[in-house]
């Protein structure tokens, strides 16, 4: 998984296209590594807590973009 994380505060388009990458690139990462019978539930909490910061920043940058 990446080192940066999600962050938790996205403001533009190209924050959020980025977050959104990062996300999709964990979660594939992830999904691989349990076809393979690997379950590190360490990494799945790690991947939990991203996914929900990513939600909370999704639903901010929605409201903000709503602003416009």
């Amino acid at each position: 998984m990446a080192a940066d994380g999600i962050p938790a505060r996205i403001d533009t388009p190209g924050q959020m296209v980025s977050a959104m990458r990062l996300l999709q690139g964990d979660l594939a990462c992830e999904a691989e590594q349990i076809s393979l019978g690997d379950v590190d539930t360490a990494s799945l909490g790690f991947l939990a807590a991203e996914t929900e910061r990513f939600a909370r920043a999704l639903h901010r940058f929605g409201w903000l973009a709503a602003q416009r």
